[in-house]
């Protein structure tokens, strides 16, 4: 069931509503069996063990069918927000009904103005975004700043309902040089996938600085 976390990619690339566009070549990007990686923005990860990597086919396609009315509505165009890849613990479409865990990322391009805007109030944001949607919050932490291969990030921390299914759904964001503006999502609902997907974010090497 796509709905049960791609609605989520939504809400995450719209955490910024003023992004400029077209952002990057897509012909940089690598997604191989066990990684991750672009070489236009300096980024690689490693896939967990097992876990399956949604085709750039599949992720662009189920994109477009998600974000495409909220993308309108917002007067953003599709190119000016860009899925990376999409992790996930089953295939795509394969799970009955049952929750997929799975980290998804995106990138989009801010302007001057709004990069001035903190990292944090960008959860603020985010989370009215999200009243407007099938998701149902029953908590959501403070900001917090956290590091990844020497590189700063912020976090928040939502515990999710949807259709039924309860999850917990930790982002980070992080802005790099150009005004580039990354934001990774993990969702879980049990305590090991939580490990592997934390796991996985140890693996996030950013070259760009």
């Amino acid at each position: 069931m796509a709905s049960q976390f791609l609605i989520l990619l939504a809400i995450v690339c719209l955490v910024r509503l003023g992004c400029t566009g077209p952002i990057l070549p897509l012909d940089n990007q690598h997604a191989v069996d066990n990684y991750y990686k672009n070489d236009f923005l300096g980024l690689s990860i490693e896939k967990p063990n097992g876990w399956y990597k949604m085709t750039d086919d599949e992720l662009q396609s189920v994109f477009q069918i998600v974000t495409g009315p909220l993308l309108s509505t917002n007067n953003i165009t599709s190119d000016k927000v860009i899925p990376l890849f999409d992790f996930s613990k089953y295939p795509f479409g394969s799970q009955n009904g049952k929750f997929n865990p799975n980290i998804v990322a995106v990138v989009s391009k801010l302007t001057d103005e709004d990069m001035k805007e903190s990292e944090c109030d960008s959860f603020i944001s985010s989370n009215k975004l999200l009243q407007g949607t099938q998701l149902a919050t029953t908590d959501i932490s403070n900001c917090a700043k956290v590091n990844f291969d020497g590189k700063t990030f912020f976090s928040q921390i939502s515990h999710l309902s949807v259709n039924g299914l309860n999850f917990t759904q930790v982002q980070f964001i992080r802005h790099s040089k150009n005004n580039y503006f990354f934001t990774f999502t993990l969702s879980y609902n049990d305590e090991i996938s939580k490990s592997e997907l934390d796991n996985t974010m140890n693996t996030l090497k950013f070259s760009d600085e």
